[in-house]
């Protein structure tokens, strides 16, 4: 059987708008939830939006 990979969370700089993979935290039963980073990539910021809801949060 094949393995479907999971998709990360993803997330978007409040400041720069740079998007950011999530980073995983292992649950009880081997799967995965997903955080933003502690500081952005890009400018350093730490405020950051699900990408799912980053058009909603700007409108």
């Amino acid at each position: 059987m094949a393995h479907t990979p999971e998709e990360p969370k993803r997330y978007v700089c409040e400041r720069c708008l740079v998007v950011h993979a999530g980073v995983p935290i292992r649950e009880s039963g081997g799967s995965h939830s997903f955080e933003p980073p502690d500081a952005c990539g890009g400018c350093g910021a730490s405020s950051f939006v699900e990408f799912a809801d980053w058009v909603h949060h700007h409108s």
